[in-house]
């Protein structure tokens, strides 16, 4: 496992976030939330809005946070548990605009890409639970988040993280999940049939929406990422190690917050923060600092116990070229072997920094995370894989083609030793000129208009998916 800080670089960053939570403190625009820091210990400036949190209420929060969370899915065979020592992906979050399948143009994302990038995604190996892909541009405000939350229902099996975007259309998400779940009951039992993710506004910052809906998880133990956002040299310090303090400090703030009102409801503690190119004034996702914010992160992430979610495979590449392949990989793996808990945006089908998707480079990334999860499980060394006996027998006049022993090891071990990739061309040269030549963005296209073409996900009752319609056709008649 890669560690990139010491042990006392990671103290040295706990001490320094302290500092910053109970001398600068957290703005924080939510008059109830202001209230349950104060009773609980912490100092209010009232007139700011600022809480000043202390270290003793930090440690409390932090030994009510479950180190482990089940993500359930509808169906139980894709149930993954946060915090067992794996690395699990999610796809990529939030395309307004999609390279459009048939024409190549960009063009805006529609409810019909999030359909395709959500099935896309139940089918790929490598995607262990599900964020909303696209933003469909043609639906109503007041209903986006509850249409969104319906086609993700019906166009996979895979556990479901939904955009939270406001507190009226969050609740009315909710409403669908216990639908969904099989009935209220069901869903208060097992509140982790979704999840949701909010970010701050950093610096040190929250609103009084994002808390708003915190409290509402809270209120059902619904499990939530919270990560801060924050751009090095402009909304956070320059230097890396100042990143991540400030993070920490934003992080904790709602920890300590939803600890308090809902005792054990399970948090990822997490970062979308990366450098801003000062050459050009973007935000450099694809960058290698990036990639070592998420590996500090993710060790005092763990220093408290806590599982944690990076958003790492962003592409700043505007087209599926070998930039975006490098840039997907480079941070996904030093994420994956940093030992990130959740590598958000690992499976990334978007390029242009999160604006425009491509179908094409969503079932690259997908060919390049299944490696990464290769690497990742690294090699088993026993008595057996040694194969001393089999070196033997297979001795200087043989081989383990020919040899039956050689063949019979090779057929027991074969799947488990070896990715078999799905895209990745090793043909010879003579076989794939009589091929087509096909490069491959020519064999991602083709990939991907088969399974649109064939994979199919156990469809939604008649009477769930009438119910959950209902609930956006009530929504849609409070408009102005």
């Amino acid at each position: 496992m890669f560690e990139l800080l010491t042990r006392n670089e990671v103290y040295a960053i706990h001490m320094a976030a302290m500092e910053v939570l109970e001398r600068t403190g957290i703005l924080i625009q939510h008059e109830e939330a202001l209230r349950i820091l104060k009773d609980a210990g912490a100092t209010i400036d009232q007139k700011k809005k600022v809480a000043h949190i202390p270290e003793y209420l930090v440690k409390e929060a932090v030994r009510k946070t479950p180190s482990r969370h089940l993500f359930r899915a509808i169906n139980p065979k894709f149930n993954i548990l946060i915090g067992d020592g794996n690395s699990y992906f999610t796809n990529a979050f939030g395309a307004q605009c999609t390279y459009d399948f048939s024409t190549g143009q960009r063009r805006a994302s529609t409810l019909k890409d999030l359909e395709d990038f959500t099935l896309l995604s139940d089918y790929f190996p490598a995607v262990d639970y599900i964020k909303p892909n696209i933003i469909p541009q043609e639906v109503p405000q007041d209903t986006l988040q509850q249409t969104m939350a319906l086609s993700m229902f019906k166009n996979s099996e895979k556990h479901l993280s939904f955009l939270a975007l406001t507190l009226e259309g969050f609740k009315d998400v909710i409403e669908m999940a216990k639908l969904y779940a099989g009935g209220e009951e069901e869903f208060l039992r097992h509140p982790s049939i979704i999840d949701t993710g909010l970010n701050n506004v950093p610096p040190l910052k929250y609103t009084a929406n994002i808390i708003d809906i915190a409290l509402e998880c809270a209120k059902y133990k619904i499990p939530f990422d919270i990560s801060t956002g924050a751009l090095a040299s402009a909304s956070g310090p320059i230097t890396l190690a100042g990143m991540v303090v400030q993070g920490v400090a934003e992080n904790h703030a709602v920890l300590v917050l939803t600890e308090l009102v809902g005792p054990g409801t399970p948090m990822l503690w997490g970062s979308c923060a990366t450098i801003m190119d000062q050459r050009h004034g973007t935000a450099a996702y694809g960058s290698p600092e990036n990639g070592l914010i998420h590996a500090a992160f993710c060790q005092v992430a763990h220093y408290y116990g806590i599982p944690y979610y990076g958003a790492a495979g962003i592409i700043d590449s505007k087209v599926p070229d070998a930039q975006a392949a490098y840039e997907n990989t480079m941070n996904v793996l030093n994420a994956t072997l940093a030992g990130v808990d959740v590598v958000h945006d690992a499976v990334y089908g978007i390029v242009e920094t999160g604006i425009t998707a491509s179908y094409e480079m969503f079932a690259i990334s997908n060919e390049i995370c299944e490696a990464v999860k290769r690497i990742a499980r690294g090699m088993k060394v026993s008595k057996e894989t040694l194969a001393v006996d089999l070196i033997d027998k297979v001795g200087h006049d043989s081989n383990y083609l020919t040899s039956d022993e050689g063949l019979e090891f090779t057929r027991k071990h074969l799947l488990e030793e070896y990715w078999i990739p799905s895209l990745t061309d090793r043909t010879s040269r003579p076989d794939w000129e009589a091929k087509g030549s096909k490069d491959m963005l020519q064999r991602a296209r083709e990939k991907v208009k088969k399974i649109l073409d064939t994979h199919k996900v156990a469809p939604l009752g008649k009477d769930v998916e009438e119910k959950m319609r209902n609930i956006i056709k009530q929504r849609a008649k409070k408009r102005p």
